[in-house]
């Protein structure tokens, strides 16, 4: 009998030390959450794509990490500042309770009341407003709370680290990876406490294709699977051109973003209520282009008494001259020859029911892009062919009706936008199915954009209920990414986002692209 219990506590000591070693990791992230390692038989989501992706929390502008169809139980991914690494070799770090309790008190004690998950972790967006510096605090913590003391404080656990060979200025040294973490699932998602370094692109080019961060798929001995970076695509529609050129603009997968020009460049986390609720973008015009968008929604606000007159508004907020964002268009169009969907979609201020100021506007918008224009005439039935045929890239619409009678030579009609007006995740992707539905299908060639983001009633703009566009943002990205990489992807056309750069949705729109065929073949 003795012998008996002996070995069962042994198996019970073996157990809590398995438990503990995988829930220390170095760098572990806030949460980790995704879908289990299949089974024999069990069904996934098709395409089958084996990757790991970077992307950005628009509050907390930290890094994430999304994988899709990691395979291997026992494996690692870890993420650095440096390509080409040759191995990672483990590092085994020896620590008691005590010590850890240091580093698990903040995470012990959030600052607000979690959020419900469930599944791929689906969170609602939440109520009430949020401390930002507070919420940093429970941002920059391991995964798993510690709100128990063990019966035996000082039983060493095992911290399991990773470095590798690095040579720089000083000559070789081991470095230590930025952040780690043994999967858990097959398809996942988790968040880390590396602040982004927005320098990395200030530095890109359209020469860039990977910039600033690193992740690798490793197994247990540190042997590199497979590599992977923090993408750009500033070539993409030529990359793909013998493909894509007899495709019309609706056949396509156009990844965009929602109000395009509302940016700051010197945006921090000391944002008030009006930037909380106005910024919709953390880059530049140009810097989205070079990461892959090729749609650009735009407001326009008129401000008779100021100079300049034309501004790129959200709402009633302007925020940038506009002649600013036509050039960084034109100029971008220019260098590569991409194809580029200018949408001028609303004209909140300023306008009134004359048309006097319509006409200003197409006049500006004409001297400033003539030499990109595409010609109207190719009209959307058109395929992108033609419009690289005739060297001008940039599709210019207006969503107004005179504007298209007055100057038809001008402009083209506006892609149609498809608004949820909704305020929580489940809303969305209700939406967003139920207009890739059949019922809902409209044959046409003028393209339609999926407009894939919260958006605030007023009431909850004025009581700031939702915390803010970038709470919002961050409470649906990886779902929207998720959505168009799977069900959505065959049948979408335009997808724009808020903070693209919380999301995938570029590379979804170059995977399903290539798999498509244009019609009349």
């Amino acid at each position: 009998m003795c012998g008996k219990r002996t070995t069962i506590a042994v198996w019970w000591s073996l157990l809590a030390w398995m438990l503990q070693l995988s829930i220390i990791q170095l760098g572990q992230a806030q949460r980790i959450i995704g879908e289990k390692f299949p089974q024999s038989g069990d069904r996934v989501y098709e395409p089958k794509i084996s990757d790991l992706y970077i992307t950005v929390n628009a509050r907390y502008r930290t890094l994430e990490l999304t994988w899709r169809n990691f395979n291997d139980p026992t494996g690692f991914i870890v993420l650095t500042e440096h390509y080409p690494i040759r191995a990672f070799e483990q590092k085994l770090y020896y620590v008691t309770y005590d010590d850890l309790q240091t580093t698990t008190t903040a995470a012990a004690q959030p600052s607000t009341t979690p959020r419900s998950s469930n599944g791929f972790g689906e969170d609602d967006t939440g109520s009430g407003s949020e401390d930002l510096a507070n919420g940093m605090e429970s941002m920059m913590t391991t995964t798993t709370m510690v709100t128990e003391q063990p019966a035996v404080s000082t039983t060493p656990m095992v911290e399991v680290g990773w470095e590798y060979d690095h040579w720089d200025e000083y000559g070789e040294r081991k470095k230590p990876v930025l952040f780690s973490i043994q999967p858990m699932y097959v398809n996942g998602w988790t968040a880390t406490d590396i602040i982004y370094n927005r320098e990395w692109l200030d530095q890109a080019d359209i020469t860039t294709s990977c910039y600033g961060y690193y992740a690798y798929f490793i197994n247990a001995n540190g042997t590199i699977l497979s590599e992977h970076c923090m993408k750009l695509y500033p070539t993409w529609m030529n990359d793909l051109r013998s493909h894509v050129g007899q495709f019309r603009m609706r056949e396509l997968f156009i990844p965009g973003t929602h109000d395009s020009a509302s940016y700051k460049k010197s945006s921090n986390y000391q944002e008030n209520i009006v930037t909380k609720y106005s910024l919709t973008q953390d880059d530049d015009i140009r810097k989205q282009l070079l990461q892959g968008v090729r749609y650009i929604d735009l407001r326009v606000g008129y401000y008779k008494v100021s100079n300049p007159q034309f501004w790129a508004n959200h709402g009633i907020t302007r925020l940038h001259p506009l002649k600013q964002i036509l050039s960084q268009v034109r100029d971008y169009a220019l260098e590569t020859n991409e194809i580029i969907i200018l949408d001028v979609q609303e004209f909140p201020v300023g306008f009134g029911k004359q048309y006097d100021v319509h006409d200003k506007l197409v006049r500006l918008l004409n001297e400033t892009l003539h030499d990109v224009m595409a010609d109207p005439s190719i009209s959307w039935d058109g395929r992108l062919s033609e419009i690289w045929a005739g060297n001008k890239t940039v599709i210019l619409c207006y969503d107004h009706e005179y504007a298209i009678r007055s100057y038809p030579h001008v402009v083209w009609r506006s892609v149609e936008q498809k608004w949820g007006d909704v305020q929580s995740l489940e809303e969305l992707k209700s939406f967003l199915f139920k207009v890739h539905s059949p019922y809902y299908f409209r044959f046409s060639n003028r393209p339609v954009a999926d407009m894939a983001e919260l958006t605030p009633d007023p009431w909850g703009i004025i009581t700031d209920r939702y915390g803010g566009l970038r709470k919002m943002a961050d409470s649906v990205n990886r779902f929207v990414t998720k959505w168009y990489f799977e069900e959505l992807g065959p049948m979408a056309n335009v997808v724009a986002v808020d903070f693209i750069r919380g999301t995938n949705i570029i590379d979804a729109a170059i995977y399903w692209n290539q798999k498509r065929i244009p019609s009349g073949k």
